[in-house]
Order: structure tokens, then C-alpha cells, then sequence
């Protein structure tokens, strides 16, 4: 036997309480995201991402000063040729999507006033 899912004063559907012995936590996450995921909610983490991608990049690119390559264009010998090369394409890719955004987003309005309420309730007056 099936029962309509309740519904708020909004018409919104609410969520039946989870059965006994899921393995969701009552925060909403699973033991093992937070095993696999957990470092995420330091506070240092993003400055530490940012620290190791800036260190990696300053390494790469005098590394670049070091090694002989046998480039068939003479500045692409340059050092860190290509990685001003690969930031300039990058920064243009991003830059270009906002002209072509504007190009091709719809206006707000395109769809007429919007009625976000569920098909069986009726409207509040």
C-alpha cells in the first residue's frame, strides 16, 4: 500500500526520516567521505593547494632554463616559452567566453513570469 509523500505548508515535498541502521550520519555524509574527503574542511587546504601548484609551476618553468629541446621554431627555445604560451591560450579561452555568453545566454524574462508551485496544490491569495 502506497502513500502520498507529505508535503510542508509550501507544497514542498518533505523528506521521510532515514531507516534504522544507514549508514549516513545525521549530518548527511557517509563514513567514508569523510575517510576520503575529510581533508577538505581545513582551513589551510586551499592555501596549501594554491602554495603546492605555485611551487610546482616556479619548478617547472626552471626547469625549463635547463633542458635542451630541439624546437622546430627558434623562440619556442625560449625559456618558459611554453608556459606563458599555455597561460596566454588559457586566459584567452576564459576572456572569450564571456563575449560569446552575451551572444548566446537568453534574457531573463524568456520564459514568461515563472510559477514554481506543484501542479496540486492550490494558490495562496
Amino acid at each position: 500500500m502506497s502513500t502520498a509523500p507529505e508535503r510542508d505548508e509550501n507544497g514542498r515535498f518533505v523528506k521521510a526520516d532515514r531507516k534504522a541502521g544507514s549508514p549516513v550520519t545525521p549530518g548527511g555524509e557517509h563514513p567514508l567521505s569523510k575517510v576520503l574527503f575529510g581533508w577538505v574542511e581545513n582551513k589551510r587546504t586551499p592555501n596549501l593547494l594554491l602554495l603546492a601548484v605555485s611551487v610546482l609551476s616556479v619548478f617547472l618553468i626552471l626547469l625549463d632554463f635547463v633542458l635542451h629541446r630541439h624546437d622546430y621554431i627558434s623562440f619556442a627555445e625560449t625559456g618558459g616559452f611554453y608556459a606563458f604560451w599555455g597561460f596566454g591560450a588559457f586566459a584567452l579561452a576564459v576572456l572569450a567566453g564571456w563575449p560569446l555568453g552575451h551572444l548566446l545566454r537568453r534574457g531573463e524574462d524568456y520564459y514568461g513570469e515563472a510559477d514554481t508551485r506543484p501542479f496540486d496544490t492550490e494558490a495562496e491569495e
